[in-house]
């Protein structure tokens, strides 16, 4: 079975197909929401591919495509721990590091969104400023799966859970830091 939703999918397509998923995209895509020329962000919607809209949001492109695709129905589990009903990633307890090492940088993922600004710019912009044994520490309503990817993907340390019923810690490091100290 192939599924119809892929990464080449124009927005567009996609919108027209599942009209429903608009405000789940906009949420995820918070640069498309906050455009204000109507004219502009329907011509951006029609040549904007979801692997395209994924890279500029700075998320996983096939972890974008895959929470798409459950948000649309395409997959059997629904994915619904946040806001655009990011697929939760499976429960880890928390690593050794991120109880001991100091948080330097807390951010609040909630108050950002707010503001209709994401996240995961500030939360790399933070990482890539630690020192030795600090993290930046994000808190927020829902299990933010693709930014512990991305960051995953760029060299970073990352773990996230569920501290109380919705709500969401999520700690990341340098991975040399982890390997030095062997957490």
């Amino acid at each position: 079975m192939t599924t119809a939703i892929q990464p080449e999918t124009r927005i567009a397509v996609l919108l027209a197909r599942h009209p429903e998923l608009e405000q789940r995209l906009m949420t995820a895509l918070p640069a498309l929401a906050a455009m204000q020329n109507e004219a502009l962000r329907r011509s951006l919607l029609e040549g904007t591919t979801l692997e395209q809209a994924a890279r500029l949001a700075g998320l996983p492109p096939a972890e974008f495509v895959a929470v798409v695709r459950s948000w649309a129905g395409e997959q059997e589990e629904e994915a619904g721990c946040g806001p655009g009903g990011h697929a939760p990633l499976p429960p880890a307890p928390r690593p050794e590091w991120a109880s001991r090492f100091a948080a330097r940088f807390r951010i609040d993922a909630d108050e950002m969104l707010a503001t209709g600004v994401h996240p995961a710019a500030r939360v790399k912009q933070c990482a890539t400023a630690l020192g030795p044994g600090e993290m930046v520490v994000l808190s927020s309503s829902f299990c933010p799966s693709p930014l512990i990817l991305m960051m995953r993907q760029s060299g970073f340390e990352a773990w996230t859970g569920e501290t109380s019923p919705g709500r969401w810690e999520s700690c990341f490091c340098r991975k040399q830091d982890v390997a030095a100290t062997g957490s």
